[in-house]
């Protein structure tokens, strides 16, 4: 079982939602002719001038729906449109202030090649494994990355901006749907894919319910952003071989693509799993 969680959990594969999202796109250029709609390299985002639309919210009702062409419109009208009338201006949504931002900050875990080569100096904490720590203002219809020049802005250093990233987290956090097979071989697996599945793994309060129900220490992957899967350590010789070989396949097939090593939860922080890679903590510590 554990050798196959991606095809038993993975909801949506890239070509699944490069399909998804062409179809978007045609639709919407169909009901908006007046406005340019383009693709993106993200599968589940489109971009409409300078704004980014997220696809996530309208593929699961879209999912949860009839699936047919008109329904898909239905959708589109009522995430995106309403995205579009009640835009703010460009000079707006650059003098957000940090009181509205900071209900919507998120923090997201990038490739470290992803930030270098962002024209924006985005904030960031280091992870491990050439994966950052990065932020995002999130709403229901788009998001935007957090730079340093939006820290200079609000006057907030970074340390308040995980702060209030990391409460918005955890509430989002609560009560969300798991997986959790029990036994010898114990493994809990994430997949809300609403973008913070993967950096839920640096909540304190994650790990500790982590290690009350598959003990502690335990390993963890995040082979890509929508995908966090935890395991035991006590697991047989073969279950650890699996694991690790399926996240580096998941890593390789999947959008969002992370890291393809595991990790370790102790009791002094995250680091890369001793097998794989250089044992020193690299993570935010529990204290």
């Amino acid at each position: 079982m554990a050798s196959q969680f991606t095809n038993k959990f993975k909801k949506n594969d890239l070509d699944e939602q490069r399909a998804f999202q062409v179809r978007c796109f045609r639709a919407l250029s169909d009901i908006y002719p007046d406005n340019k709609f383009d693709l993106t390299d993200d599968p589940l985002t489109l971009t409409e001038g300078e704004s980014t639309l997220g696809l996530t919210n309208v593929l699961a009702q879209f999912l949860l729906g009839s699936q047919t062409e008109a329904d898909l419109r239905d959708i589109l009208r009522a995430h995106v449109g309403k995205a579009l009338s009640a835009r703010p201006a460009a000079a707006d949504r650059k003098d957000l202030s940090w009181e509205q931002a900071k209900q919507q900050l998120m923090p997201q875990l990038m490739p470290e090649q992803f930030i270098s080569l962002s024209k924006l100096k985005l904030v960031n904490f280091e992870f491990g494994d050439g994966v950052k720590i990065g932020f995002v203002v999130d709403t229901e219809e788009s998001y935007s990355y957090v730079s340093e020049n939006d820290l200079e802005r609000w006057s907030m250093s970074r340390e308040v901006l995980h702060e209030a990233a990391m409460e918005n987290l955890a509430d989002r956090t609560n009560g969300i749907g798991m997986m959790a097979i029990p036994g010898p071989n114990a493994f809990i697996v994430v997949n809300t894919m609403d973008g913070f599945d993967a950096v839920r793994i640096v909540l304190p309060q994650i790990q500790q319910y982590f290690s009350e129900t598959i003990g502690g220490p335990f390993f963890f992957g995040v082979p890509n952003r929508d995908f966090l899967i935890c395991w035991s350590k006590a697991g047989d010789e073969q279950f650890q071989s699996d694991m690790r070989s399926q996240i580096s396949r998941d890593f390789d097939q999947q959008p969002y693509p992370l890291s393809r090593r595991a990790f370790e939860v102790t009791a002094d922080g995250i680091r890369l799993d001793p097998l794989t890679g250089d044992p020193a903590t690299i993570s935010f510590s529990n204290n």
